[in-house]
């Protein structure tokens, strides 16, 4: 069967759950975590398909990389995944959550990454921005990264913003290679 089948599904079903049980934020902040912990922790997704280990073993590893709570349509649906032996699908299950939660609220994601850190007002300024341009609720990761020198870069989506002095350089030296080459 189809992979990303099988996690639309499940995830598809969660959603609708968690909804109807009014526990939706609670299940979308646990499942955000769930698919960074997957992210920062490669071994995560081996260690919950080990045949070695019980399905109460696997699950208390879920939790753990939840958080160490769910709420119980999400404990419920781990219950359910693990049952079903589709744990080795819960990394895509998680992800295609978060992305059908996010496109059932009309919430936008973004990634802005700045050379230092912003302060909170400033924050907030350039949040309101962007939802006044997308008219959509904006959830936005806050990223530093020295290498970019100055300025920023934000990506929504698809879309990539460069206001960086590195990003600037590049831009400079690809225009002077052109002339070079003429």
């Amino acid at each position: 069967m189809n992979t990303g089948l099988i996690s639309t599904r499940y995830a598809g079903s969660l959603l609708d759950y968690a909804i109807s049980t009014g526990e939706v934020m609670a299940v979308y902040e646990n499942m955000k975590l769930l698919s960074e912990m997957f992210l920062a922790f490669p071994k995560l997704r081996s260690s919950i398909t080990n045949l070695g280990l019980t399905n109460l073993d696997k699950k208390r590893i879920i939790i753990t990389a939840c958080g160490g709570t769910v709420p119980p349509s999400l404990d419920k649906m781990i219950d359910l995944i693990l049952r079903n032996e589709r744990e080795e699908h819960l990394q895509i299950i998680a992800l295609r959550f978060v992305e059908l939660y996010r496109k059932k609220f009309n919430i936008q994601y973004g990634k802005l990454i700045t050379a230092v850190a912003i302060d909170k007002e400033r924050e907030q300024q350039f949040i309101e921005r962007i939802i006044k341009i997308t008219g959509k609720e904006l959830e936005m990761e806050l990223v530093v990264d020295t290498d970019i020198i100055g300025g920023f870069i934000l990506n929504l989506d698809n879309y990539q913003w460069d206001e960086s002095v590195q990003g600037e350089l590049t831009r400079i030296r690809n225009r002077f290679k052109k002339t070079q080459n003429k």
